[in-house]
């Protein structure tokens, strides 16, 4: 069984490894954002000191960790409008998954994971932004739907999708259920309201790095 739990600052050398893993396959695989990743391993694994309450990691039994992604209440500012910000939505940003496991579809589980936690806090939504085509189709293979493509500073385009908020029954045979750390779930279930407001300078230093390439292509198949 796997397990999907708040990342903790010891995680921080797993985490870094396997980034680095999946950095070192899309070298292999000629893709072109592989020297970004590599860069930024080791600020994309710190994730876990700073984001201790937002960054989750799925690990299996033994404790190895398979994947990550980080989940916020604030969208990329240029993505959405100001009416879809102040929807209630979680915002998946760096999904990144062990690519010797690729065969087991970890980004995919990632993904109905926070589906299913979304509706089951009382969240409408799920959402991602990504700068690559091929990476929002993928997405859309995870029955996200693509909202708008968006032109942003420098040249990029930034495609934002999202995908309704529902439980998936189907994860009790491949996650082990109730890990909830107290404080967490709290957290969660505040009310949104301002949300976007209190958050605005933290999403958009964090999604500017993105754009740098910290976490511009987020592979996790």
């Amino acid at each position: 069984m796997l397990t999907m739990r708040p990342a903790t600052p010891d995680d921080q050398p797993g985490l870094a490894a396997m980034i680095q893993a999946r950095s070192d396959w899309m070298k292999a695989n000629q893709l072109p954002s592989w020297h970004s990743w590599g860069r930024h391993v080791h600020e994309l694994a710190g994730n876990c000191t700073r984001h201790p309450c937002e960054m989750w990691v799925l690990t299996e039994h033994g404790g190895r960790i398979l994947g990550c992604t980080t989940v916020l209440r604030t969208s990329a500012p240029w993505t959405w409008t100001a009416a879809e910000a102040a929807e209630t939505a979680y915002y998946l940003n760096g999904t990144v998954t062990d690519p010797a496991e690729r065969h087991r579809k970890l980004g995919t589980l990632i993904a109905d994971w926070a589906v299913d936690r979304a509706a089951r806090e009382g969240i409408s939504r799920v959402r991602r932004d990504c700068s690559s085509p091929a990476l929002a189709e993928y997405y859309q293979q995870q029955n996200f739907q693509l909202i708008r493509k968006v032109s942003t500073l420098g040249g990029h385009t930034s495609y934002a999708l999202e995908r309704k908020a529902e439980e998936v029954p189907e994860l009790a045979s491949w996650l082990v259920p109730g890990i909830n750390p107290t404080g967490i779930s709290g957290r969660w279930r505040a009310p949104l309201v301002g949300s976007a407001r209190s958050n605005m300078a933290g999403a958009v230093g964090y999604f500017s790095r993105s754009f740098r390439g910290a976490a511009e292509v987020s592979l996790s198949m």
